[in-house]
């Protein structure tokens, strides 16, 4: 529905423009409801080094909105790859699930990962943004410095982000762990990964094809 109405605004993201506005509303309401809900579990006293926003997730929201801000290839080529894959991942494999339904954690998980989707859907099918495979070690050196960073970050602080200590229940990782033990799942699991970015770029290749055969 967002990508729809997207396109039906005028081309141009010109501050002030409606796409412009639209942009920066979809990458304002995930960063809010995160906001909302780390509030939440402070308030009552269970917020802890878990719960920071470290998430690749949380990483590709920040980048939707500098991207909303100031558009720029980097943060539209980690968005057209690790935003989508991760984000797809986390609807279908949900690390929230164990919360009850439709408590404030659930309903934030899965609204902030659709629109991390729905944003870069936006500018792919509306024509702003055209991800190129050449540029793909943009989003391999973010994730490469994040998986470093973050690996030391779990050690120190028993957490788990990006899944590097364990992986999470009934996800695809588990049945990798299974086969190549913990944490040599770890390679596996990343290789797969790269593999699904040049997948992407294909997928986007696509998109834009038919896109421009529909002009």
């Amino acid at each position: 529905a967002l990508v729809c109405v997207y396109r039906r605004f005028a081309p141009g993201t010109g501050w002030g423009t409606p796409r412009r506005t639209m942009m920066l509303v979809v990458a304002c309401v995930p960063l809010a409801l995160l906001l909302s809900q780390d509030c939440i579990m402070i308030k009552a006293g269970v917020f802890s080094a878990n719960w920071w926003p470290l998430h690749t997730c949380n990483f590709c929201e920040l980048f939707a909105l500098l991207y909303a801000l100031r558009p720029n290839d980097f943060s539209g080529e980690v968005l057209s790859t690790l935003g989508v894959v991760g984000a797809i991942c986390a609807l279908l494999f949900p690390s929230w699930a164990y919360c009850p339904p439709w408590t404030w954690p659930v309903v934030c998980g899965f609204t902030e990962h659709a629109l991390i989707v729905a944003f870069i859907a936006m500018l792919v099918f509306g024509g702003d943004f055209k991800p190129v495979r050449a540029h793909i070690g943009k989003p391999l050196a973010f994730l490469a410095v994040y998986l470093v960073v973050m690996y030391a970050f779990n050690q120190a602080f028993d957490t788990n982000f990006l899944f590097l200590n364990y992986p999470t229940a009934g996800s695809p990782l588990v049945g990798l762990a299974d086969l190549f033990g913990n944490p040599g799942y770890i390679v596996p699991s990343l290789a797969l990964l790269v593999a699904v970015f040049f997948g992407m770029y294909g997928v986007w290749g696509i998109v834009g094809k038919r896109l421009r055969a529909k002009r």
